[in-house]
């Protein structure tokens, strides 16, 4: 495996989390390439994160508070460059997405396809470009 990425993965839900780490480590590994996947179960801790390395390569974040949108405000200001995409129960904050720059916004519940999706734009853009 030549290349390596880092991801986070921050969800207030252990299933959605581990969905998210799977299909990451999956698709990725079928391109041979090395993942770190970073989990983080509440808004704390991925802004230490960031704030400390600031070096992933995409987070997958899930948004269902302000709590959460803040949260993806402060990651857009420390990183303004990485991929941000949203995991939602609703689409009440997909506006606050589009003005966050979200790569993606997914309503819940989890579907693999729209995150082979995505990861798949990922991989053709910004990670692999």
């Amino acid at each position: 495996m030549e290349k390596s990425f880092i991801f986070a993965v921050c969800d207030k839900t252990q299933e959605d989390i581990q969905n998210a780490s799977r299909c990451i480590s999956e698709f990725y590994a079928d391109k041979n390439i090395q993942v770190e996947i970073q989990q983080f179960d509440n808004t704390d801790k991925i802004l230490d994160a960031f704030r400390s390395q600031n070096n992933f390569a995409a987070v997958f974040m899930g948004m269902n508070s302000m709590d959460e949108v803040d949260t993806a405000w402060i990651l857009r200001k420390i990183a303004p460059k990485c991929p941000i995409i949203i995991m939602s129960y609703c689409g009440d904050y997909s506006l606050e997405g589009y003005r966050i720059d979200a790569c993606a916004y997914w309503l819940k519940p989890f579907d693999e396809k729209k995150i082979n999706s995505t990861l798949e734009r990922l991989w053709n853009s910004e990670i692999a470009g």
